[in-house]
């Protein structure tokens, strides 16, 4: 026999030698309310009446009724990685370092400017921010110093990545740090991002490189008889991670220059004058480039000349 819950028309059977000429009182297992079953009056299929009553205790000898099982709800998908925000300037390098995350096990989004990252940082309320403090319209530093003035936003890390072509306009000593969590420096991602989201408590872990496997042993064959000519092949000098540094220092350099020399750059791209206007900063930037890149790469080519105009030549 099946009667229904007055008040949220959950169903139960009940054996009918359970049911006695007075009725019985349920409690319904969904929301508890507690009701009389009577015997139905037009025969053993008849819907049983029931009468509703308040949630109380049950008195006389009660009945308690299990709701059929609710249908299986597929487990929930497990969510993303923690998500961090990257605010780079140089829409490349940004790109870099999101590839980067990704592959440490994170969710990652990139801005280019400053607006857009506060804006970003609001909407999504990231794990970790990444900011550079070059970044046009606002500042690193400055959204730094905002988040952690609001409540909502303090909890968020902050890792400030330093200018390199001019750190002095915008370190300060390193007790201070604008309010920020970690402080890195550009040449160093991402490298030195990943310990310093570790100690912020993320859980970013660096894919462990594959043992290739042992190439199966080969009979060996004669050996053909020596070409006419002889094609030269490259040789690896072991320079291309430096060739690679050397490229993306270029970049965050020529980068830096741009972004104080607006005007100045503009006006020598319409003149065809790029290289002699921004001479003075070539040569300050030439003498970190110095600093951080192997000789022998830096002899190869003028990086910073080559990356300035190109740059020049893609917004004349």
């Amino acid at each position: 026999m099946i009667a229904a819950c007055p008040r949220c028309a959950a169903r139960y059977r009940i054996e009918k030698e359970k049911l006695r000429p007075d009725g019985v009182r349920l409690r319904c297992a969904k929301c508890e309310a507690v009701f009389r079953v009577r015997p139905p009056a037009g025969g053993p299929d008849a819907e049983p009446p029931t009468e509703a009553r308040a949630p109380a205790g049950l008195g006389d000898t009660a009945v308690r009724a299990s709701a059929r099982p609710a249908p299986a709800v597929p487990a929930p998908a497990p969510p993303p990685g923690d998500l961090v925000l990257v605010g780079m300037p140089d829409a490349e390098a940004g790109k870099d370092l999101e590839e980067a995350l990704r592959g440490w096990g994170l969710g990652a989004v990139t801005v280019t400017d400053g607006v857009e990252a506060i804006l970003e940082i609001q909407r999504k309320l990231p794990r970790a921010a990444v900011l550079s403090a070059a970044l046009p319209r606002m500042f690193g530093f400055q959204i730094c110093e905002l988040m952690k003035r609001n409540d909502s936003l303090k909890r968020i890390g902050v890792v400030l990545v330093g200018s390199i072509h001019h750190p002095d306009r915008y370190r300060r000593p390193p007790g201070e740090l604008y309010g920020a969590d970690a402080y890195v420096e550009e040449p160093d991602l991402p490298d030195a991002l990943l310990p310093a989201l570790q100690r912020l408590g993320i859980s970013a872990r660096a894919p462990r490189a594959a043992r290739p496997a042992p190439a199966p042993a080969r009979p060996r064959a004669p050996a053909p008889p020596p070409p006419r000519e002889t094609l030269a092949l490259p040789v690896d000098d072991g320079l291309g991670e430096q060739r690679a540094k050397a490229e993306r220092l270029a970049r965050i350099i020529v980068s830096d220059i741009i972004l104080y020399n607006e005007e100045k750059f503009a006006a020598a791209v319409a003149a065809g004058t790029v290289l002699e206007a921004l001479m003075p900063d070539l040569e300050e930037g030439r003498a970190l480039f110095r600093d951080r890149i192997d000789e022998r790469v830096r002899a190869e080519k003028d990086h910073l000349a080559e990356e300035l105009l190109r740059v020049a030549r893609a917004r004349s």
